[in-house]
């Protein structure tokens, strides 16, 4: 509903603008992916946290196959709009198509521009390609970092001031808003009176990144293995766990500090994230440091990546053996501390067109389930300081 509403509104005042201008210009713009990954484990399956349903099958498409499609509007030279609809598994098994991007942009000045309703997170260095997976040389970004904030969407407004410093330019992007995304299993986690700000310069081949937000965080577990738990610890009266383990009252910070270098040759990336968190979802920090090489229309690559536990969801003295073990278990499963080294080739075959293959190593931590889902019970499952073996390979093409 607050989509809807927010849509309307964009509606109403580009037919309003309508009249201040003969005809919009409009461009359209198309992306798509099909892709898998196949993991050497039969007993679990690769996941995006936030983002796919954590299926059964090996090699699973469901984590990186994507379409898109994008409209730009302009009216005039100052107001805009864009409207961007995507169809791609949700962490609820679903594909049905959602709006990604619908949002009206004025230009109060030749260096600053106002935007208002539905856009990108701006929480990485690379946020504005996740979806649009041709713009980036990985089937998929380094999940040690981009696991760490899963949220696709922020409905809200934002800035975007752009100074230019001789041959540097720089972006002040000052932002407010929320985003929800579903959780596995009728869960969902929300941000609410998100403020952040980002800061980008770019200097010829080289781009730095920094950003910051802080928010309000709702988050409801309903899995099984959180139900179990929690009825064990209602009866055991301990209702101090169970307020750090699901409700609305949790606060989040997330800041995240990023470069690339890109000379059409040489290609480096490094990128680090903190996501700090009172309750609901574990604190952790994560980095990835990516280089390559083009020969012609080739371009291999390696990347090392690390995701690391600060604080785990909750801490608890429970006593008896047994729910102390369901208790870690249970924290295990919410922790996607990992490291990995990943071999990958890029060919881009045509103007628009490029094939994709990796080939991961990743050893999860002996605390946590890295980026993976059992393929039975949950409860049954123990993915803690395993070695696990992934290939994944993509198709992406822009149109």
């Amino acid at each position: 509903m607050r989509l809807l509403r927010l849509l309307l509104a964009c509606a109403t005042l580009l037919q309003a603008s309508a009249s201040h201008a003969e005809a919009p210009d409009v461009r359209w713009s198309g992306f798509a992916t099909l892709g898998m990954v196949s993991t050497s484990a039969s007993d679990l399956r690769y996941a995006r946290i936030g983002v796919d349903h954590p299926g059964a099958e090996n090699p699973d498409f469901g984590p990186d196959t994507v379409a898109g499609l994008q409209g730009n509007f302009r009216f005039g030279d100052r107001l805009g709009a864009a409207l961007q609809v995507i169809s791609r598994e949700t962490p609820e098994g679903r594909y049905a198509p959602r709006p990604s991007l619908a949002f009206l942009s004025y230009a109060l000045s030749p260096t600053l521009t106002v935007r208002a309703g539905r856009m990108r997170v701006p929480f990485f260095m690379l946020s504005d390609t996740l979806d649009i997976n041709y713009g980036n040389p990985w089937v998929r970004p380094p999940g040690e970092v981009y696991n760490l904030n899963p949220f696709p969407d922020l409905d809200g407004v934002d800035l975007l001031y752009r100074l230019q410093l001789g041959e540097t330019q720089l972006e002040l992007h000052p932002y407010a808003g929320r985003s929800d995304i579903p959780l596995y299993k009728d869960g969902d986690i929300g941000l609410r009176e998100a403020l952040g700000l980002n800061l980008s310069l770019t200097h010829g081949n080289l781009l730095v990144h920094l950003g910051h937000v802080r928010a309000r965080l709702q988050l409801q577990w309903s899995d099984p293995d959180y139900r179990q738990l929690t009825s064990v610890l209602q009866m055991l009266g301990r209702a101090d766990v169970l307020a750090d383990l699901s409700g609305n009252d949790g606060r989040a910070r997330f800041s995240s500090a990023g470069f690339q270098w890109d000379d059409g040759v040489w290609l480096l990336i490094g990128e680090y994230a903190r996501r700090e968190n009172t309750r609901y979802a574990n604190s952790s920090h994560g980095w990835h440091l990516t280089a390559g090489r083009r020969f012609g229309n080739w371009l291999p690559f390696v990347t090392l990546a690390r995701q690391t536990q600060d604080k785990p969801v909750a801490r608890a003295d429970l006593g008896d053996p047994a729910l102390a073990q369901a208790f870690d278990g249970f924290l295990a499963s919410r922790n996607v501390a990992q490291r990995s080294a990943t071999l990958g080739l890029r060919w881009d075959f045509a103007a628009n067109a490029a094939l994709k293959t990796e080939w991961a190593r990743t050893h999860t931590d002996r605390d946590g389930w890295g980026s993976f889902f059992p393929r039975g019970e949950p409860a049954a499952a123990d993915m803690r300081g395993r070695t696990i073996d992934t290939l994944s390979l993509s198709l992406d093409v822009v149109f």
